[in-house]
């Protein structure tokens, strides 16, 4: 007897080792109830892996998954505004999320680095999107010196912000994190030649 309680509770802490807890929590009342979805990044497999879901009780709630994949944890759209969507890997271990105007995730390894990648994508495409404004002012308004000084700069800082993702990329085990960062900026792509043969086309 003694020996199979053992023996199940060995069993139950190696399933307990491949489950991600989702721990969440919500900015007012209002979402009590509601339904809040954690569905596949990849949109060719969302059919074939199922969509997980619960509601939302004291502004809490919880989604356990044993799916080892990028997901996107997202409200009901009849309640979705001003609520960001928040990309979250899938992985083994205790998730903790807020899902506000402002999304954020930490907890396990991947999402503490997806964390750090969604914070430096802000920062680049804030500034990047505003040295582009200041752009095409400069190359509406005939002023093409200032326009080029700016568009020059512009693409330093997007080009630092794509090594910044291949580093981070090149630091992650195998795994869903590293394949997705990995796919942002690829430095190469296969190409078929006339021939048949297949050749590596450098992209930077």
């Amino acid at each position: 007897m003694c020996l199979a309680l053992l023996i199940l509770a060995l069993a139950s802490c190696e399933h307990d080792d491949k489950v991600c807890r989702i721990h969440g929590t919500l900015p007012d009342d209002k979402y009590n109830d509601k339904c809040i979805y954690l569905i596949a990044m990849d949109k060719t497999i969302r059919d074939s892996v199922g969509i997980d879901s619960c509601f939302v009780k004291d502004r809490k709630f919880e989604i356990t998954t044993t799916k080892h994949m990028m997901g996107i944890l997202r409200m009901d759209y009849h309640f979705r505004f001003g609520l960001q969507d928040l990309l979250v890997v899938e992985e083994p271990g205790d998730v903790y999320v807020t899902i506000d105007s402002v999304s954020s995730a930490h907890g396990t390894p991947n999402n503490e680095v997806l964390q750090q990648w969604k914070q430096l994508t802000e920062v680049h495409n804030k500034q990047y999107r505003q040295l582009i404004s200041f752009y095409q002012d400069a190359h509406f308004g005939g002023d093409s010196l200032r326009a080029n000084t700016i568009k020059a700069y512009a693409d330093s800082v997007h080009h630092a912000y794509k090594e910044q993702t291949r580093k981070m990329a090149a630091g992650l085990p195998e795994g869903p994190l590293k394949d997705f960062l990995g796919g942002m900026f690829p430095t190469s792509y296969k190409r078929q030649m006339p021939d048949g043969t297949i050749q590596e086309i450098p992209l930077d």
